[in-house]
């Protein structure tokens, strides 16, 4: 939801106070760069970017609509911050939309199993560790030398390497 109200009569105001501002500053509009005329531009384009996902039931991040319009990172930065209270930068600005892989799922849930050797774990305390299904962690700590079953539904975490090493 938006911290602050969108209308057009409120995009229309930005638009205008902003080009006032460039105005004031570099004494005529042509003399403007054309870096900073661009800028309004995409501010004032982003500001209509979240005046849809408002309208359409701000479902989902902003940050991410935003960015499916292709709106340069510091813009989206400035008006999330501004209008919907998140708190981004422009670096963080990307990580909003990177997916998490499934590699590295499983690279942090191993992680967290090497933490924890020789605990007992059940299957479901398991899937939800590792963020997938019930089938799919079932399937991989079957085939896996990191878990090995006491008994149904109950895993323990071992050692793979010292296993090997003592012959079990």
């Amino acid at each position: 939801m938006l911290k602050k109200s969108i209308t057009e009569s409120t995009i229309n105001d930005v638009h205008h106070s902003r080009w006032a501002e460039a105005i004031e500053e570099y004494g005529d509009k042509f003399a403007v760069p054309n870096q900073v005329a661009q800028n309004i531009s995409d501010y004032t384009r982003a500001l209509w970017v979240l005046s849809t996902w408002n309208r359409d039931g701000a479902k989902g991040s902003p940050v991410r609509f935003m960015l499916s319009y292709s709106l340069p990172d510091a813009v989206i930065a400035e008006v999330s911050n501004e209008y919907c209270g998140i708190q981004v930068d422009e670096e963080s600005v990307v990580d909003e939309v990177k997916t998490e892989k499934r590699a590295d799922k499983w690279d942090a849930f191993l992680k967290w199993a090497n933490q924890h050797h020789f605990e007992q774990f059940t299957t479901e305390q398991l899937m939800e560790q590792c963020g997938f299904s019930y089938p799919t962690t079932l399937k991989y700590v079957q085939e896996s030398p990191t878990f090995r079953k006491v008994k149904k539904g109950v895993w323990e975490v071992r050692d793979a390497k010292a296993d090997r090493q003592a012959g079990i």
